[in-house]
C-alpha cells in the first residue's frame, strides 16, 4: 500500500467525519418540525418519579416540534421507582417494544438501557445523568457512541457549591447526612466532592452508603434529634427516591434543613433545591431527539450540558423547622414558595 494510498484513505475518513457533524450542525440550526405523515414510536424509562418533571419536558419539548401524541406519536412508559431490579425488566420491555428511539433519564437507567440496546441498534436519547463520559455511557471520541446521546446535568461539578448554599441558608449546620449509592456513577462521585467541600468549611459530613432505597427508611427510623444538623441528596437517584419517600417528613420531625435537586421536591417538602432546571433540560433534549427521529445518527449529535439552574426555597419548611432564611439568600431564589 503506497503511501499516497494511505493518505487518500485517510483524507476521505476525516472527509466522512465532517459530512456527519456538518449535517448535524446544518439540521440543529434549521430544526424542522416532525413529519405528519411519519408515526414515531419513543420509548420513555425513569428511574424515579422524582425526576418526572424533565420527562414531562421532554414530551412538551417534542411536542412543541409538532410531535402530537395520539396523531403521529406514541409512547412506552415505564418507570421503576428507584428499585433496580424492576428498572432491568423495564429496560427489556422497552427493548421490546422496538421502538424508533428510547429516551431515558438518570444515570442507572441510561447504563441500564445501553446494556439492553446494545444488539437493537435503537437509539437512545438520555437526560439527567451527572457524569456522561465519567460513567461510561458515552465516549469522548464521537465516533464511537454509534448509537447514544443526549444531556448530561453536571450534578458532580456542583455538589461542592450545593454544600456550600447548604451552609449558607442555615449557618448553624456542622453535620450533614447524605445517602449514596457506593455503584452509583452520580452519587459515589458527588459524594466524594461534598466530603472533601465540608473539610473545607467546617462541615462534617456522615456518609451512609445504601443498596436500595429502603435502607434509608431504615436509617432514618433510628435517627434521633441532635445526631445530624442537615440531610442533602447529593445526585443519587435512588436516595433522591428514598429521601422523599422517607426524608422529607424526617427533616421536619427533626426540625433540620433538607437539601434536594429540583423546585418539584422542594415544593414537595425540602426546604432548599438546588439544580438543573428538569422541564428545560427536558426540553433541551428534546431538540436532541428531534434529529434522531429525523435521521441523524447519535454518533453525530455531541451530548450538551445544560443551559439552565434552578435555586427554589419553601419559606413554610423553613417556618416549621424555626429558620429564618438570610435576605441576601432569598434574593438570589428564582423560586419562593410561601405557603
Amino acid at each position: 500500500m503506497t503511501k499516497k494510498f494511505v493518505l487518500f484513505l485517510l483524507a476521505a475518513v476525516i472527509l466522512i467525519g465532517a459530512a456527519g457533524v456538518f449535517s448535524w450542525y446544518q439540521f440543529a440550526s434549521q430544526k424542522p418540525l416532525a413529519e405528519k405523515t411519519k408515526y414515531y414510536r419513543v420509548g420513555l424509562l425513569q428511574m424515579t418519579p422524582t425526576v418526572a418533571e424533565n420527562m414531562e419536558g421532554f414530551k412538551l419539548g417534542l411536542a412543541e416540534l409538532g410531535y402530537q401524541e395520539g396523531e403521529n406519536i406514541e409512547y412506552f412508559y415505564r418507570d421503576a421507582n428507584g428499585d433496580l431490579e424492576a428498572l432491568k425488566k423495564y429496560a427489556a420491555e422497552v427493548i421490546a417494544w422496538k421502538p424508533d428511539m428510547i429516551f431515558v433519564n438518570t444515570s442507572p437507567a441510561t447504563l441500564a438501557v445501553k446494556k439492553a440496546a446494545a444488539a437493537s441498534g435503537i437509539p437512545v436519547v438520555f437526560s439527567m445523568v451527572a457524569d456522561p463520559l465519567g460513567a461510561g455511557i458515552v465516549s469522548p471520541t464521537l465516533a464511537d457512541n454509534k448509537n447514544i446521546t443526549g444531556t448530561g446535568c453536571a450534578y458532580i461539578d456542583i455538589a461542592a457549591k450545593r454544600l456550600q448554599l447548604l451552609k449558607e441558608i442555615d449557618p448553624r449546620v456542622k453535620k450533614v447526612l447524605i445517602f449514596y449509592r457506593p455503584e452509583d456513577k452520580s452519587g459515589a462521585p458527588a459524594a466524594e466532592k461534598i466530603i472533601n467541600a465540608g473539610s473545607q468549611i467546617g462541615v462534617e459530613i456522615v456518609p451512609v452508603t445504601i443498596s436500595k432505597k429502603e435502607d434509608i427508611q431504615s436509617y432514618l427510623t433510628n435517627l434521633s434529634a441532635g445526631e445530624v444538623d442537615a440531610i442533602m441528596d447529593p445526585a443519587d437517584s435512588m436516595a433522591t427516591a428514598g429521601l422523599t419517600e422517607w426524608g422529607m417528613a424526617k427533616a421536619r420531625e427533626l426540625k433540620i434543613p433538607l437539601m434536594m435537586l429540583s423546585k418539584g421536591e422542594c415544593a414537595s417538602g425540602a426546604l432548599a433545591s438546588f439544580g438543573v432546571d428538569y422541564i428545560d433540560l427536558g426540553k433541551q433534549t428534546a431538540l436532541i431527539a428531534n434529529q434522531v427521529l429525523n435521521g441523524i445518527s447519535p454518533a453525530d449529535i455531541p451530548f450538551e450540558q445544560p443551559r439552565k439552574w434552578f435555586f427554589a426555597l419553601n419559606l413554610k419548611i423553613a417556618a416549621d423547622i424555626g429558620l429564618t432564611i438570610p435576605e441576601t439568600i432569598l434574593e438570589k431564589a428564582d423560586l419562593v414558595i410561601k405557603d
